[in-house]
């Protein structure tokens, strides 16, 4: 890599190895880390079998997830082995019989690349057992299709890509954090996961359990969000999505719609109720303009909005071309727009070229990949704070840097258990005058520093990326920022719910035809953590190989566009591959749930043409199509809606239990559906054993909660060969607002005399006994 390279992964060889695992089953899992990687600079090989997939034939997700990668079609081990043997990184896919089986694991290959980082998609498996490499079936033996109401009663094939982001995310995360790892110490190192650990990476704040939470913590994470999601339809039909969180944003709202002013506020209207009385008041408020009048409206007086598109459809906003989020594509004939990469990386400021990178930290670099380095965490809400605690969970020493009064999520507590693990607190009102030297001094204590405010804040309190670049030029600088940091929409404020609009997200999980529906486990929020993290782990790497600082950008819109990265523009059209069904059910007959005699449901995954005579050669189906046909779609639509319609007869003259056991004895894939609520849910994760052993479930002791169990670090990997990381592992604790403050000011240097002015002037704030 050239020195201070805007592509930090120039220079690297990577293999995806694809071993019997198709790109329907891992859905973005199996493209999306070799196209980070290839964005990044890297060279890719994508190795697949000699012959195709068969339930992956016509699947267009592929022309976007594999762009600028080469694809070698083999079904030599030999040939393979050889490629694997010169990668610097290896990305292997698929089950252990075509992978470790024939001789092409990490164990294997360490011997003849001593220096290889090897990420491995493991299949999944809990107490219950293992489950095959299809997203669907994952997550419908997890419980996961229980998880959200849909249209109609009953499980839903819960159209979120939640198995295959999450699993990207810990891939690419892993490689990155390994790389930087072995640019220091000249050693590779290997990663694990699967599709399951995926599916609970994009769950943190929906998933807890403590002894004695405040009623609504514990209820949120028994029952679920109950917060009205504020998605209007509109004079002329169209839809659109409305969030008015920010300082002032209620009051105005109800001043534009006419409505009765507020009494006691945003906050006490949630809590009484009467803030979901205006949510359904106001439907026959919108419902008397069209969407453009309304957004103009909206957007002059503060107010976040967003339209409701469907997926793709954003492609052609010109503030996507503008941030690098569409990348255009020639292919013959076609014009293609496809999802950019949601990560920039380049030289900090005005950083010095060439100079060294900082000198290793004292101690074992084995014991944690990141132990020794230091993060300042000035970020709020969910995206940037989750961030910060995948830095911690690898071992950096993580300060958290909020208002004496808290960060504005601590009211959402849920929120604050699933971001802020392993950090120290210290607060600061940093916009003080008096606390500048103390805010000086932690821009030059930092090897990473992270916030997510909105463009033009941190130039106002003096975190900007040019200040951090004179006072530490060697720092990694990420702004997580809602639609990034330049174009149309560069000022606009943004959440979860207005990126579940704009991306086509919630469209796509309602299904054909219907009205959209939201997720409420904010999912883009925890893939805008994941993707900054990932975003400051490349920065990471590029400073180790040619030294000098970083800066890192990344946004909640790239985050979203990433998670329907499958779906692209041909010739102006948005080109979506399957689509969930308006019942809710899946992409076609080979691969949706079922609902047996019982009133109980099944998945079912048809893999290839032997699956789908099996199924034929059944009495009950046989009126079955008999060309293979398993989504819907082009030219075998019509075969695939008629083989559902006699599949769906089929499986209800028997109890679904019933149905699972007889295909699965065919040897087709097929896992019985759990009616779980979200207390059942939460249990089947934290109480299972096997989630326990591998730290997908921690529980610790916490001031306030008494005994608190939640979903754990789940980056699985070392520089170790075959076994865990030899170091402490992260830091199983939540801090209080302050509770750190005297200590890491005094480790800054800073006086005694220094300290207590501040916190007499109620500029700093040190925790006395009060939590959370």
């Amino acid at each position: 890599m050239s020195a201070q390279s805007e592509k930090p992964c120039a220079g690297l060889a990577v293999v995806e190895l694809a071993a019997g695992a198709g790109d329907l089953g891992l859905g973005p899992a199996g493209g999306v880390p070799g196209m980070l990687l290839a964005d990044l600079g890297a060279a890719v090989v994508r190795v697949v079998g000699a012959e195709p997939v068969p339930i992956d034939r016509g699947l267009t997700w592929s022309r976007a997830w594999h762009r600028d990668k080469k694809t070698v079609a083999t079904g030599d081990r030999d040939e393979v082995f050889a490629l694997l043997r010169d990668a610097d990184v290896v990305l292997a896919y698929g089950p252990e019989a075509l992978v470790e089986g024939r001789g092409l694991g990490y164990r294997d290959l360490l011997p003849v690349n001593p220096s290889l980082v090897h990420a491995r998609c493991r299949p999944s498996r809990t107490a219950k057992g293992s489950v095959a490499d299809y997203g669907l079936l994952v997550e419908a033996s997890a419980g996961f299709c229980t998880q959200l109401a849909g249209h109609r009663p009953g499980p839903i094939f819960v159209d979120v890509q939640a198995s295959g982001m999450g699993t990207a995310s810990l891939l690419t995360a892993s490689v990155l954090a390994l790389l930087r790892h072995r640019a220091r110490t000249g050693t590779g190192g290997w990663a694990e996961t699967s599709l399951y650990d995926g599916m609970l990476a994009t769950l943190g704040c929906m998933v807890g359990r403590s002894e004695r939470a405040a009623p609504e913590v514990e209820g949120y994470w028994e029952k679920g969000s109950t917060y009205p999601n504020f998605l209007y339809r509109c004079a002329d039909g169209e839809l659109v999505q409305v969030w008015f969180g920010g300082k002032g944003m209620y009051a105005r709202l109800i001043e534009v719609l006419g409505d009765e002013p507020s009494a006691e506020g945003y906050y006490t209207d949630q809590v009484n109720g009467r803030l979901g009385e205006r949510a359904r008041r106001w439907v026959s408020f919108f419902a008397t303009r069209p969407r453009d009048e309304w957004i103009g409206l909206l957007r002059a007086a503060g107010i976040a909005c967003e339209p409701v598109l469907g997926p793709g459809e954003a492609l052609s906003d010109p503030h996507l071309a503008e941030t690098g989020l569409a990348v255009r594509r020639r292919d013959g004939a076609h014009r293609d727009v496809l999802v950019g990469s949601p990560i920039s990386v380049r030289p900090l400021g005005t950083a010095r070229h060439g100079t060294p990178a900082p000198p290793e930290p004292s101690g074992s670099a084995a014991a944690d990949l990141l132990a020794g380095l230091r993060v300042v965490d000035f970020s709020a809400f969910v995206a940037g704070p989750l961030a910060a605690q995948i830095l911690a969970d690898l071992g950096a020493d993580v300060v958290k840097v909020e208002p004496p009064g808290g960060e504005a999520m601590r009211a959402a507590a849920y929120a604050v258990a699933a971001c802020q693990r392993g950090k120290r607190s210290v607060a600061l009102n940093i916009a003080a005058p008096e606390a500048r030297p103390a805010v000086e001094r932690l821009l030059e204590w930092a090897d990473v520093v992270v916030h997510n405010f909105r463009v033009g804040v941190s130039e106002r309190l003096g975190i900007d990326e040019e200040t951090v670049a004179r006072l530490n030029p060697d720092a990694v600088y990420c702004h997580a920022s809602a639609f990034g940091t330049s174009g149309p929409r560069a000022a606009l404020p943004g959440n979860d719910a207005l990126m579940q609009a704009l991306t086509g997200f919630e469209r796509a999980v309602g299904g054909a035809g219907n009205d959209p529906l939201a997720a409420t486990w904010i999912p883009i929020d925890m893939s805008g953590g994941w993707v900054a993290a990932t975003g400051v782990l490349a920065g990471l790497y590029a400073r180790a190989v040619d030294g000098g600082g970083r800066r890192v950008a990344t946004s909640l819109l790239g985050a979203g566009m990433l998670l329907r990265s499958g779906v692209f523009l041909r010739d102006g059209e948005p080109v979506r591959g399957p689509e969930l069904d308006a019942g809710q059910t899946g992409y076609g007959p080979g691969y949706r749930i079922y609902e047996g005699g019982d009133g109980a449901w099944f998945a079912l995954v048809v893999p290839d043409e032997e699956g789908w005579r099996r199924l034929a050669a059944l009495p009950e189906a046989a009126s079955l199509p008999a060309a293979y046909a398993p989504l819907r779609g082009g030219a075998a639509d019509a075969a695939a809606r008629e083989a559902e319609r006699v599949l769906e007869a089929a499986f209800a003259t028997a109890p679904a239990a019933a149905w699972a056991g007889r295909l699965r004895a065919l040897g087709l894939p097929a896992e019985p559906i759990e009616p779980l609520d979200r207390d059942g849910f939460r249990r089947a994760v934290l109480d299972d054993p096997v989630n326990r052993r591998l730290g997908r479930a921690v529980a610790y002791g916490t001031p306030g909660w008494g005994r608190f169990e939640q979903i754990g670090p789940l980056l699985r990997c070392g520089p170790a060969a075959g076994g865990p990381m030899t170091g402490t592992g992260p830091r199983l604790m939540l801090p209080g607002v302050g509770e750190h403050t005297v200590e890491v000011l005094t480790e800054l240097g800073l006086g005694r005399d220094d300290i207590d002015g501040l916190l007499a002037a109620k500029v700093a704030r040190q925790a006395e006994g009060e939590w959370l």
